[in-house]
């Protein structure tokens, strides 16, 4: 069952392009955007650095702890036709099952939302206009940083900053006022709570938001975005990190003005190792805890099958 997000879209969506503007693309119906003739990406392996430089740089933290997702994720997609937004949906299910995370029962209320606009750019801007607490985890400086520049596609997530409060003692932060916003933008409570449980404890992704523009799909495979949209829901990543991300990473699938032509055609082993260990059971949740526990099992998993590299 498809949630409705109407009485947030309604008054945003009336220049959409018409659902028959877009068309699903099979991973089997085309060569994939970056594929060789053959099919595949070569691709030789990781040196060690380069997995420790990504995890380091890309990996986003909230106030030295990091944020994860701890309840069943109910996907959105709006603006999209069936036969895009079902396959998509169908190969994020597959992703979370092969993680052992869970989905959200149908009917639940959307807490990972996808949006296709003619206009990403535009729309985002009315969000923050119309809507600002939609983007009420992010810093000023990091919204301006996410909003002000035109791209294809813009990813952020909502993140109760338990961290920064429980750094100035166990004082309960007020709750977000979510106005009469759709209801994957509903209000987000907080308990008190003490330093040494914020880091047994991740941070919570409670919601993620993509918002995709309509002309940067041309040559992507509904294979290539069930993987981009697996890895931004379940991983904060932190903005502008591009250049430390490997070559061969499905984060890779759009540029600063449309669709990669040279993205990979699924995640890499890369992608799906730091998933795997990312939501694997710990007790420390500290950032540099948690980034080096993800990079020791990652390159260790990786070993096994050849693809880690001497330094360069």
């Amino acid at each position: 069952m498809k949630p409705a997000f109407t009485a947030l879209l309604a008054a945003a969506t009336a220049a959409l392009v018409p659902t028959t503007a877009l068309s699903a693309q099979q991973p089997d119906e085309a060569v994939g955007a970056g594929e060789a003739e053959t099919g595949e990406i070569i691709v030789d392996g990781y040196t060690e650095k380069e997995i420790r430089t990504f995890l380091w740089r890309s990996l986003n933290n909230t106030e030295r702890v990091i944020a994860r997702r701890s309840e069943p994720l109910c996907v959105g997609i709006d603006n999209a036709p069936p036969e895009l937004a079902e396959p998509v949906r169908a190969r994020i299910e597959a992703n979370l099952a092969q993680f052992g995370i869970a989905m959200g029962e149908p009917g639940c209320r959307a807490n990972s939302v996808v949006v296709f606009h003619d206009d990403a750019h535009k729309f985002v801007n009315w969000l923050d206009d119309n809507h600002v607490e939609a983007f009420q985890a992010l810093y000023k400086p990091e919204k301006r940083r996410l909003i002000r520049k035109q791209r294809p596609v813009y990813n952020w997530a909502y993140i109760p900053n338990e961290a920064m409060r429980m750094k100035f003692g166990n004082q309960p932060t007020a709750p977000v006022r979510a106005g009469q916003l759709a209801l994957q933008f509903q209000p987000v409570g907080f308990e008190p709570g003490g330093i040494m449980y914020s880091w047994m404890a991740p941070v919570t992704i409670s919601h993620s938001f993509t918002v995709i523009d309509i002309d940067a799909l041309d040559g992507i495979t509904t294979q290539q975005l069930g993987d981009y949209l697996t890895m931004q829901m379940l991983v904060e990543l932190r903005p502008g990190s591009r250049p430390e991300i490997p070559t061969d990473s499905i984060l890779n699938l759009f540029t600063d003005t449309g669709g990669n032509p040279d993205a990979a055609p699924e995640m890499s082993k890369l992608d799906r190792a730091v998933l795997s260990e990312f939501y694997a059971d710990r007790q420390n949740w500290r950032a540099g805890a948690v980034r080096s526990a993800i990079a020791l099992r990652a390159i260790e998993a990786l070993d096994e099958e050849g693809y880690i590299l001497a330094a360069k």
